[in-house]
C-alpha cells in the first residue's frame, strides 16, 4: 500500500476549489451580462414604481419620507422595503438615476437566478443551471417583472436562501435571514405558511422524527419575522403598517382602493400567462409519481408549494414571480429523485439539445420584453422638463396637485423637493381620510362628476399652490381650461402644469379668465 502524500491531496483539494470558484464566479458573470444585456436593450424604465424606489434609496440615510403629507404616512414613514432600499443605494449613490434604476433592478435578476441555481446544486439536481434559466425562457412576462426595479429579485434571493435553510435544518441561519426578509418585502410573512406545509410534510414522510423537531423551522420564522418588526428603524409603526399594507389588503381587497396588480387576477390570467409555471407543475408531479420510494420531501414540498403559488395568479399578477421558479425548483427535484435510465444514445445529445432550446427561449424571451416595454412605457424623461419649470418658479416643499396617483413615482423623481397628493397605493390617502380620496377621484374622473371649479378643492382641500395634469388625462381638459382659479403656465406634449389661485374659484366671479 502506497502512502498517502497529504500535501499532494491538500493541493489537490485547493486545485478543486479554485475550479469550483471560477466556475461559479463565471456563471454569475453571464448571469449578469444576459440581464444587463436584456435590461439596456431599451431606455424605458419598467414600471413606474422604480422612480419612486431609486429616488428613496438615494435618500436612504435621512430616514423620511415627506412627499405625502395628507397620507397614514403623515403619522410616520414605515419603509417596509429598507433592505431592498440598502441593496439600491450603491447605485444611485454613483450612477444618474434613470441608469440607476436599471442597473439596479439587473444586478438583482442576476442575483435572483444565481441563488436558485445553487440551491439546486446544492440539492444534487440534473442540469441546475437550466432549471434555474427555464422561468425566463420560457416566460417573458416573469423576465418583465424581474426586470422592473423593485423588490422581486431581492425577494426571490432571500426566499431561496431562507427555503434552503429550512429544508436543510439551519435554523439559527433561518432565523437571521427571515429578520432581513422582515426589511425587504412583506411576501416575507408567506414563509410562515410556507414552514407550516414543510413540517407537515417532514412528519408525514418522516414518522420517526419528533415533531417538536418539525416545528422548530416554523418556530424560528416565527421568531425572525417578529424580530424584524420589533428591532427595526420605523418601529412601532412597523406593526401599524403592516396591518394597512398586508391584513387589510388580504381579507378585504373588494373594499379598498388596491392597485392593479392586487386586482388583475382571475382564471384568464393564470391560463395565459401562467400556462409554462402550470406546464412544469405537470412535469413535476408526474415525475414525483414516478419517482415512488425515492420520493423525497424537499421535493414534495416544493410541488405542494408551486401550486399554491399557482393558484395565487387568480388572486393578482404579483404571485407570477413566483410560481414559475418554484415549479420549475420541483420539476428539478422530482427528477432527481427519479434518477431515470439514459436513453441508448447518451445523455450527451439531449444536453446539447436542452441548452440550445433554452438559449433560443432565452433570445426569444429576451426579445419579447423588449418589444412589450417599447410598446407600452413611456419615454422614462417625459415629466422632466415640466418639473424642471416648477424647480424655477416654485417654492421647494409646494404642493403640487396631480389628477392621477400613478403619476406620484415620476413626479418625485423629477421634483424631489415638492410634496404631492398621493401614492404608492391609493388606500394611503384612504385610509387617512375617506372624503378626501372620494373628492380626488371625482376631480380625477373629471366630467360632471367633479363639478365645473376644481381649483377650489384644489387649493381649499388639498392646499396645493401648484396642479399638474399628466397625459393622457382620462377626464375632461376643457373643465379645467374654463376653470379660472387655474393659470396654465407651462405646457408640452407630456404635460400641463397649472398655478393653482389661492382659494380656487367657486364660480361666481365675472372677471375674464386667465390667460
Amino acid at each position: 500500500m502506497q502512502p498517502v502524500d497529504s500535501n499532494q491531496d491538500a493541493a489537490s483539494t485547493r486545485g478543486l476549489l479554485s475550479r469550483e470558484g471560477t466556475t461559479q464566479a463565471s456563471i454569475a458573470l453571464i448571469l449578469l451580462l444576459g440581464s444587463l444585456l436584456c435590461q439596456f436593450r431599451f431606455s424605458q424604465v419598467v414600471g413606474s414604481d422604480g422612480f419612486f424606489h431609486i429616488r428613496l434609496a438615494e435618500q436612504l440615510f435621512e430616514g423620511a419620507m415627506p412627499w405625502l403629507p395628507l397620507t397614514i404616512f403623515s403619522d410616520g414613514w414605515v419603509d417596509h422595503q429598507l433592505l431592498f432600499h440598502a441593496a439600491l443605494f450603491p447605485f444611485a449613490a454613483t450612477l444618474p438615476g434613470i441608469t440607476a434604476a436599471k442597473a439596479g433592478a439587473a444586478v438583482l435578476a442576476a442575483a435572483a437566478a444565481f441563488t436558485i441555481y445553487r440551491f439546486l446544486r446544492t440539492e444534487g439536481c440534473p442540469a441546475p443551471l437550466l432549471f434555474a434559466l427555464l422561468p425566463p425562457a420560457l416566460s417573458w412576462h416573469f423576465w418583465l417583472r424581474l426586470e422592473m426595479p423593485r423588490t422581486q429579485g431581492l425577494s426571490l434571493v432571500l426566499l431561496f436562501l431562507c427555503l434552503g435553510a429550512l429544508c436543510r435544518g439551519r435554523h439559527r441561519t433561518l432565523f437571521a435571514l427571515s429578520w432581513l426578509y422582515a426589511w425587504t418585502y412583506h411576501v416575507a410573512f408567506a414563509l410562515l405558511p410556507m414552514a407550516l406545509l414543510h413540517a407537515a410534510v417532514v412528519m408525514w414522510t418522516s414518522s420517526a422524527l419528533p415533531r417538536h423537531q418539525a416545528l422548530r423551522g416554523p418556530l424560528y420564522i416565527g421568531a425572525g419575522l417578529l424580530a424584524g418588526l420589533t428591532i427595526h428603524p420605523h418601529t412601532p409603526h412597523t406593526f401599524r403598517f403592516l396591518y394597512h399594507h398586508v391584513i387589510l389588503k388580504v381579507w378585504n381587497p373588494s373594499q379598498l382602493p388596491v392597485g392593479l396588480e392586487w386586482r388583475d387576477g382571475g382564471l384568464d390570467l393564470l391560463l395565459s400567462q401562467g400556462t409554462p409555471s402550470l406546464l412544469l407543475l405537470g412535469l413535476a408531479a408526474a415525475a414525483l409519481m414516478r419517482a415512488s420510494g425515492r420520493r423525497s420531501g424537499v421535493a414534495l414540498f416544493f410541488l405542494l408549494s408551486a401550486v399554491v403559488a399557482n393558484a395565487a395568479i387568480v388572486q393578482g399578477s404579483r404571485f407570477l414571480e413566483y410560481s414559475l421558479p418554484l415549479s420549475a425548483t420541483a420539476l428539478a427535484l422530482a427528477l432527481r429523485d427519479l434518477d431515470p435510465s439514459p436513453p441508448r444514445w447518451g445523455w450527451t445529445p439531449l444536453r446539447w439539445g436542452a441548452g440550445v432550446a433554452l438559449a433560443c427561449g432565452l433570445v426569444l424571451s429576451m426579445n419579447s420584453v423588449k418589444q412589450a416595454v417599447e410598446d407600452t412605457e413611456p419615454n422614462p424623461n417625459r415629466l422632466a422638463p415640466a418639473m424642471n419649470w416648477l424647480g424655477n418658479n416654485a417654492t421647494p416643499e409646494d404642493v403640487v396637485y396631480h389628477f392621477s396617483w400613478g403619476d406620484f413615482p415620476e413626479l418625485v423623481f423629477h421634483g424631489p423637493q415638492f410634496r404631492y397628493i398621493i401614492g404608492l397605493d391609493p388606500h394611503f390617502l384612504e385610509l387617512k381620510d375617506p372624503q378626501l380620496w372620494s373628492l380626488y377621484q371625482r376631480i380625477g374622473a373629471g366630467g360632471a362628476h367633479s363639478g365645473r371649479n376644481p381649483s377650489k378643492p384644489i387649493s381649499q382641500r388639498f392646499g396645493a399652490q401648484w396642479a399638474i395634469l399628466v397625459h393622457p388625462y382620462p377626464g375632461a381638459p376643457e373643465l379645467l381650461d374654463e376653470d379660472r382659479g387655474l393659470t396654465l403656465v407651462y405646457e408640452d406634449s407630456s404635460a400641463i402644469v397649472y398655478r393653482v389661485r389661492e382659494g380656487g374659484w367657486d364660480g361666481s366671479s365675472h372677471e375674464a379668465p386667465p390667460k
